[in-house]
Formats: structure tokens, C-alpha cells, sequence
């Protein structure tokens, strides 16, 4: 007798394990959002009724086989909480990473000629140091480790040049702006890198955000040319602005060539769109939205790893990849209509990308390398840009697909790392929920702004002339249009 009330009290325990993990479990679904209320709520109920004759069957006496049965449902059912609880947290837990908080990191660089003896910034105590674009962060941070004497130049050739021809004993100067100097003069070459101190500069700006559900809005993409921090300051060289209606299921996706010349909002001055990111994602969404009048509301930006990892992770996107019209990339023989490339880590030779034109699934290497690849195509960046918005465009139609559930924890792994957005986690959660309770048929449309070759200032070298893109005034006309038509609510 004794035993069968033990037994009986082990049942109930468990039976109030299990209303206590429902309640739980229900509370966070509800609490955090995650699941439509259209599935939730009915679920909940349904689950209510089972759990109350499971408890029953648990608390009541019964056959043996009864007993099992009620058992193993219950540890069913508190697998099944478990992991809900599990996603839920894991969700919150995801958008909270990826949530800019508007801090980001700038690299200031210090450089000697090649030649000579420094070997450490300490060498370089009581020295003269040119520098250019000075940050006031950065200095004093330098200051902190030595002492010198401080020239500031009105453009980086007069401040290398005067290391080179040595006026001066080091080069003080934003990692970004050196890079845009070492792609497209030789005198680079012969300085060498001794030092670099790291700075955290906080926005106080942000942009003006909308009820995601219920109005249209505008996110601006950016893809940093770099496989470090995704908050770290560096030229964007993938500009996309995507146009959401989410009344009338419509996506408009402009692709926006790099190098075209726009003006930068916050500085007033021409220069390439690609060096917006240098002054931070808040000055490209602000560039990009002057050129086509429009209100930027959200961003996100990615680097190459994380990018390369989102499609690998959605298991491929289907894209039907453009015929090349040329052989060679460069100086590089891709064989007969074949698209070639180097990988995410910049590496030629065996390490080569190749890609077939047509239909096709594309991995996360080879969505990049296509998304990259100019050369080949007599369109330059106009080709580069368009090849940018079906990857867009593919990476959106998998990721509403209903298989993404099964990918789900998968993909939030491989984005953590490397995706920075100031869309809220409540934005996110409103939209996926949108979705699975409407099943939208999105109506997706990519278009790409278009320019010409040319040579011209740019205000982030101080002046100095570099290649760009003028661009055509009917295209952003057009494309003006067809955001306006986007954004009508009928």
C-alpha cells in the first residue's frame, strides 16, 4: 500500500512539473512575441485540454500501461516546452547581439619608410608625426604613449610624401583612408606599419523608424569589404536599398554601384559612395537616401565571412547567373563562359571560385565571388550591381520559404558574428509574424542605378582625383519613380 501512494506521489510531482512548465513556456511565447497568436493561442488550448487529461490519468488510478502512456507524453510534451523555450531565448538572445547600439570602432595606423630603424611606436618618442584627418580620440590616445610633434596635411599624398622624403618621421592616419591610398598609388609601397591604436566613437544620431507592419519603409544593405568586427568603420562596397511595403507585399531592391559619386551627407563634399562607410553606416543610409529622396529608416550591414555563412546556412540560394562577356578577369584566364573569382578570404590559384552561367543553387563562396566579379562583364559595376540584387533577391524568396524553420537555429548562428542593424528585436518578431500568419506572396522587383567612367575629386583623400562613377540622372529619376510607386498604399 505504502508503495502504490509513493508511486501515486511521483505521478503527481510529475504531473506539476508539467503544468508549471506550460505555464512557463506558454508565458514566454506570449511575453516575447515569437509565434503568431493565430497558432498560439489555439495551440495553447488545445495543449491545455490534453495536459488536464493527462494530469488525470497521472493523479488517478490506473492500469499499468495507462501509467506508461501518460508518462511519456508528458515528457514529450516537456521536450516539445523545452525546446520552445529554448527558441525563444535563443531568438531574444540573437537580435540582442545584432542590435547596434550606434558605437563603432576606428583603426588609426602609424607608418615609417621602410627603411628605417623604428620598430615600435616608442621609437618614435620626441619625433615629428605627419597626420591626416585627425581624430581628437586618436591623438590623444597616441599622446598617452609617446610624445611628438603633430603636422596635419590637407591630403594624404602631402602627408606620405613627407614622410618619404622625410620631413617628417611617421604617418598618423585612419586605417580606412590609407587602405583608399595604398589601391591607387605606388608610394605606399614604401612605407611599413609599426603601430595601431583602436577608438570607439559613439553616434548620437539615428534615423527616423516606422511601425514595420503597417507602414512603408526603407532599409539601407551595406556589405563591408573586410572579415573583422562588422561595427569596425570601412568602405561599403554593397550598397543596397531595400523598399518594403507591408500592406501591399512589395519589395523594390536598387542596387547602387560603389564608386558612384554622390554627396556625403553630413560633409557636404563629393565623394565615392564607398567611402560614406568610413564616417560610419548612419552616413551612407544618409547618403543614399539624399540621392533618392527618401527617408532611410533602418540598415544592416554584413562583412564577407557572415555573408558567405547566411547562404550556406539558408542551404544555398537559387540564382541564374549572367554569361560572362569576357575570358579574362584581369590578367586572370577563367576559361570559356566561365565567371571566375577569388574566395572570401582573397586568395587566387587553387583557390579560385568558378562558376557556370544559368540556373543554378549557389553556395556562399560562390554567391560572393558572383557578387564581386566585374571584370568579366562589359557592364563593370552597372553588371556587378544587378548580379548584387539577384543575390538579394534569392537570399529573400529562401528565407520566407516555409523549409527555413528546419535552418532556423542554424541560421542565427551564422549571423550573430557578423550582421549589425539598428532594426528593434519587437520590428523583427512583428514582421516574422506577418509572414507565417499571412503567408505573404512578396512581389519582388531589383533595379540598379546606373552611371558613367570618369575621374574626379573626393573628399575623403583631401582632393585628390580617383576613379568614379557620374551618375546618370535617368536612372535615380526612374528610380524615384519606382520607389514612389512601392511605397503607395491603394
Amino acid at each position: 500500500m505504502k508503495k502504490k501512494k509513493r508511486k501515486l506521489k511521483i505521478y503527481r510531482i510529475l504531473a506539476l512539473i508539467l503544468v508549471i512548465m506550460t505555464v512557463f513556456a506558454s508565458s514566454v511565447l506570449i511575453y516575447f512575441n515569437v509565434i503568431p497568436y493565430k497558432y498560439l493561442l489555439p495551440g495553447i488550448i488545445v495543449l491545455s485540454f490534453i495536459i488536464f487529461g493527462i494530469i488525470c490519468m497521472l493523479c488517478r488510478k490506473t492500469k499499468g500501461y495507462i501509467k506508461l502512456i501518460s508518462v511519456l507524453l508528458t515528457l514529450l510534451i516537456m521536450g516539445v516546452e523545452i525546446a520552445g523555450i529554448n527558441y525563444a531565448f535563443g531568438t531574444i538572445s540573437f537580435f540582442n547581439k545584432i542590435f547596434d547600439i550606434g558605437v563603432r570602432t576606428e583603426s588609426y595606423e602609424l607608418y615609417v619608410l621602410d627603411d628605417s630603424d623604428y620598430k615600435t611606436i616608442k621609437d618614435l618618442d620626441n619625433k615629428n608625426i605627419s597626420v591626416y584627418s585627425p581624430n581628437t580620440k586618436a591623438l590623444d590616445k597616441l599622446s598617452k604613449q609617446i610624445t611628438f610633434k603633430e603636422k596635419d596635411y590637407e591630403n594624404i599624398s602631402e602627408a606620405v610624401k613627407s614622410v618619404i622624403e622625410k620631413e617628417n618621421d611617421a604617418l598618423y592616419i585612419n586605417s580606412s583612408l590609407m587602405e583608399i591610398y595604398k589601391d591607387g598609388y605606388d608610394e605606399a609601397k614604401q612605407l611599413r606599419l609599426i603601430g595601431t591604436n583602436d577608438i570607439t566613437i559613439k553616434s548620437d544620431k539615428s534615423l527616423k523608424t516606422v511601425k514595420v507592419t503597417e507602414k512603408p519603409f526603407a532599409v539601407y544593405l551595406s556589405g563591408i569589404d573586410t572579415s573583422g568586427r562588422v561595427n569596425k568603420s570601412a568602405r561599403s562596397d554593397v550598397n543596397l536599398l531595400a523598399v518594403v511595403n507591408p500592406v501591399e507585399g512589395k519589395v523594390l531592391i536598387i542596387s547602387i554601384p560603389r564608386d558612384y559619386y554622390v554627396t556625403l551627407s553630413s560633409k557636404k563634399a563629393k565623394d565615392k559612395l564607398t567611402h560614406a562607410g568610413i564616417y560610419g553606416v548612419l552616413e551612407s543610409a544618409n547618403t543614399v537616401g539624399d540621392l533618392l529622396n527618401i527617408d532611410v529608416n533602418y540598415y544592416a550591414r554584413v562583412n564577407f565571412t557572415s555573408f558567405v555563412k547566411i547562404i550556406d546556412s539558408l542551404g544555398g540560394i537559387e540564382v541564374n547567373v549572367d554569361r560572362p562577356d569576357y575570358r579574362y578577369n584581369d590578367s586572370i584566364d577563367c576559361g570559356t563562359n566561365t565567371i571566375c573569382e577569388q574566395n572570401s578570404k582573397r586568395e587566387f590559384g587553387s583557390k579560385m571560385i568558378y562558376i557556370k552561367p544559368g540556373k543554378q543553387t549557389l553556395s556562399g563562396e560562390k554567391a560572393l565571388a558572383y557578387a564581386r566579379n566585374r571584370h568579366q562583364f562589359a557592364g563593370g559595376d552597372n553588371a556587378r550591381g544587378k548580379h548584387q540584387s539577384q543575390i538579394i533577391e534569392g537570399i529573400i524568396n529562401k528565407a520566407i520559404s516555409p523549409a527555413i524553420l528546419t535552418k532556423y537555429n542554424k541560421l542565427l548562428n551564422s549571423l550573430q558574428d557578423g550582421v549589425m542593424t539598428n532594426i528593434e528585436q519587437k520590428d523583427i518578431t512583428e514582421l516574422v509574424n506577418m509572414q507565417l500568419d499571412k503567408n505573404i506572396k512578396w512581389q519582388i522587383e531589383s533595379i540598379s542605378l546606373t552611371g558613367t567612367d570618369s575621374y574626379d575629386k573626393t573628399y575623403s583623400t583631401g582632393g585628390l582625383k580617383a576613379y568614379v562613377m557620374k551618375p546618370d540622372d535617368e536612372s535615380i529619376a526612374s528610380a524615384k519613380i519606382k520607389i514612389e510607386e512601392v511605397m503607395k498604399i491603394n
